[in-house]
């Protein structure tokens, strides 16, 4: 079998061989990510709602806000059966997106449409994460032989936002 430490062109990932301990540090800093960026989210949800104009748009921030609540409580399940608990995180990559979307939806000279618009692109873009960092956790559970099923219910609740947000941006812009 190949050195895993060596960074040979031709090392292959079936030739590597990942530690169970390190798939479950893995897998935690991810839970981690998640469970802090939703809690962040939580806020810019409140935020753009109040910019937001479109009340079918206000309606599915709020649906957004009310599944990222729920997804927080199923997270705090999984620390439990886990024995573990949350902890403190970076998420700058989150938080840079966010404030990048608010920045270019209260930009001076845009019209409600626009703002609606800017809102609906960026909460397409911040599902798409939520939808890979669960599949990414999915796939680590089963790795590491915890139970990726008490991952189905945050990763449906993430497509189907995402489908909702994609089909009211759809709707407007057409």
């Amino acid at each position: 079998m190949a050195d895993p430490t060596d960074p040979s062109p031709s090392l292959q990932p079936k030739d590597v061989q990942i530690d169970d301990m390190l798939l479950k540090k893995t897998f935690l800093e991810h839970l981690n990510y998640i469970y802090f960026g939703k809690q962040h989210l939580i806020s810019f949800f409140n935020e753009v709602k109040s910019i937001a104009k479109l009340n079918v748009l206000k309606q599915a921030i709020q649906e957004g806000i009310d599944d990222t609540e729920s997804q927080i409580k199923q997270m705090d399940e999984i620390y439990t059966a886990i024995g573990e608990t949350p902890s403190q995180t970076s998420t700058l990559g989150i938080k840079a997106m966010t404030l990048e979307a608010y920045i270019a939806t209260i930009k001076a000279g845009k019209t409600p449409l626009e703002k609606d618009v800017f809102i609906l692109f960026y909460l397409q873009q911040i599902e798409g994460i939520e939808i890979t960092y669960f599949k990414v956790l999915k796939n680590l559970a089963k790795a590491i032989g915890y139970s990726s099923s008490f991952l189905d219910q945050p990763f449906d609740l993430a497509v189907e936002n995402k489908i909702l947000f994609e089909s009211i941006y759809k709707e407007y812009i057409s």
